[in-house]
């Protein structure tokens, strides 16, 4: 469905969401906001985060189809910082009619790893808050089995009903309830790496990977803190993201050839284990042909919406207030629609003015068909860019702004038309004169 496109844009990972050094405050990069002003068409978005250290990058890489890129590693400190995307968008293949809510292109977004060293968990939350709030499609790794140390690192998922607001609320703060959240949330995919468990139900019968998953969020018994703790998080995950599935992939060299120190620095992935590197064809196959595209409302976003709302978000994050996702989003629609606005009216002022200023002066039917023509054309233009349920209140302001126009150019065209009358006036009486001085007549 989706390849990597033939572009000039950059084909490697871009800086997106960042930490400014001097402020130390989250800022978007002018690198990815180049990216993102570039994309015209519908994106959905697909965010990868987990535990540093446990492959996030390496699957990146897999889905943007290279075996290098994003930052792969070894060591104890974390590679990615921020959030990163990949910088040319992977593209739709061909004309054929897509699924519902397909997306033009798709962007692929690397998140700083959980629970790294060097950060903090306030920060851990902001950067994962992030990659909920801008996604469609949100992927979660994590190595070998879902447990209550799986769970805990997932802790943070129970945060997101107090960081996130999905609309405007009065001065009391405090976010949106699950049932509110879950109609915004992105899809949600958890892969499971070096996974070697056998795939059972509690009577020995074989079970899904999806199955695996609603088995391992349901509550589990105890009363004390942390079993609580962790089936809050189960909750939280069951309530904020209805649209869940599970993928599992083996160990990526055991039963090969390769040596240990491979998995330092994973080779292409043919020389990898076969299971393996079907699993990783069946995910690439999962996430493209289930990612749809970022939307609010029933409206979904280009690559410039999705810039202004990370800007919003960012900006709501710097200033520890609650992200509200609804007044973002109508931020960003506003914007666009101005945008449809100014392109609409400048189409209909540059073809009335040609239409007003050519010669000879064009007779009434012929300006009426000039009139109709630039209308027609500015308000095609003006549907294809605005977006939104305020469109109506911007096509009415477009409309009084052609009705302004319309009166300036027949004005214009008045006046050349009387411009005209008067040079045609004085030469015909030029002519009777010169005629009558001379005796006979002035000729035609």
């Amino acid at each position: 469905i989706f390849d990597r496109p033939a572009t000039s844009m950059a084909d490697r990972p871009v800086p997106f969401i960042q930490v400014d050094p001097k402020t130390n405050k989250l800022v978007v990069d002018p690198k990815g906001k180049q990216v993102l002003e570039s994309i015209r068409g519908s994106v959905g978005v697909c965010s990868v985060a987990g535990v540093y250290r446990t492959g996030k990058s390496y699957i990146l890489n897999q889905l943007a189809g290279r075996d290098s890129g994003f930052g792969v590693g070894s060591s104890v400190q974390a590679c990615t910082k921020g959030i990163w995307l990949w910088g040319a968008p992977i593209e739709r293949r061909g004309s054929s009619a897509a699924a519902a809510g397909a997306p033009d292109y798709v962007l692929l977004l690397d998140t700083e790893g959980l629970q790294s060293l060097c950060q903090t968990e306030g920060h851990d939350a902001k950067i994962f808050c992030l990659a909920i709030l801008l996604s469609s499609f949100f992927l979660y790794n994590s190595e070998k089995a879902i447990n209550s140390a799986a769970i805990d690192q997932l802790s943070l998922v129970a945060q997101l009903t107090k960081k996130i607001r999905v609309h405007a609320a009065g001065n009391g703060g405090g976010g949106s309830d699950a049932a509110e959240l879950a109609e915004v949330m992105p899809s949600f995919l958890w892969l499971l790496r070096d996974f070697q468990l056998e795939l059972e139900d509690e009577q020995g019968r074989p079970i899904s990977p999806d199955a695996y998953l609603e088995q391992s969020l349901r509550a589990q018994p105890g009363s004390s803190a942390a079993v609580q703790e962790q089936n809050g998080t189960r909750a939280a995950i069951r309530d904020l993201f209805p649209r869940r599935s599970c993928v599992t992939l083996r160990h990526p060299t055991l039963g090969t050839k390769l040596p240990d120190s491979a998995l330092k620095q994973l080779p292409a992935i043919d020389k990898l284990h076969p299971a393996f590197r079907d699993g990783v064809i069946d995910l690439k196959q999962r996430v493209f042909g289930e990612i749809r595209a970022k939307a609010v409302g029933g409206a979904a976003a280009t690559g410039p919406m999705l810039l202004g709302l990370a800007e919003a978000f960012v900006r709501a994050v710097n200033e520890g207030a609650v992200p509200t996702i609804s007044t973002a989003w109508q931020a960003v629609l506003t914007i666009e629609c101005q945008k449809a606005l100014d392109q609409a009216a400048a189409i209909f002022r540059a073809k009335l003015s040609g239409a007003a200023e050519a010669e000879p002066v064009a007779g009434e039917a012929e300006w009426a068909a000039a009139v109709a023509a630039a209308r027609d054309e500015a308000l095609k233009r003006f549907q294809s860019v605005s977006v939104g349920e305020g469109r109506a209140a911007f096509e009415e302001k477009l409309e009084a702004a052609m009705r302004d126009e319309q009166a300036r150019a027949e004005q214009v065209r008045a006046a050349k038309s009387e411009a005209v009358c008067a040079r045609v006036a004085a030469s015909l009486g030029a002519r009777l004169e010169a005629g009558a001085r001379g005796g006979g007549p002035a000729g035609p």
